[in-house]
């Protein structure tokens, strides 16, 4: 079990095991280049944060038999401009994550960055589902009931 933050509150969210999960030391291995995000960044990016605590215990996120949102989304789509945040323009600055919509394949940034394109989409369509376009990482986040999966 592990902890998640939902609507302000704390509930309990099942996770897999360590067990056959990749082995990462206190630099999260892989997932390294995230030590360039700050603690105040993480404030904003729920997903990010939560994924992080997850990862730091030896678990990774399973998505919970409980939302309806994440039991529906594909596990991919084909994404509207691979590689960027479709809606970034000069001005937004650098973004720091990628984060797919499992609805239509939309690329916006994460919280993390400056515009919050992904946290924009869902709330311009209600798309309720997104999934990080990081390297080796697949895990999704439901807007809609703040959970991980």
């Amino acid at each position: 079990m592990a902890l998640v933050v939902r609507a302000g509150r704390t509930v309990r969210h099942e996770v897999a095991g360590a067990a056959g999960a990749p082995e990462w030391g206190p630099s999260l291995g892989r997932w390294s280049r995230l030590g360039a995000v700050t603690a105040p960044d993480e404030q904003k990016d729920r997903p990010l944060s939560l994924f992080r605590r997850l990862l730091g215990a030896g678990r990774t996120p399973v998505s919970p038999d409980t939302c309806d949102d994440l039991l529906r989304a594909p596990a991919e789509v084909t994404p509207t401009t691979p590689g960027r945040c479709e809606d970034h323009t000069p001005q937004d600055g650098a973004w720091v994550h990628l984060r797919v919509c499992l609805t239509c394949g939309h690329v916006g940034c994460c919280d993390s960055s400056r515009p919050r394109h992904a946290s924009v989409h869902f709330e311009r369509t209600g798309h309720p589902v997104m999934r990080s376009m990081e390297p080796g990482e697949s895990w999704r986040w439901c807007f809609t009931h703040e959970l991980l999966g």
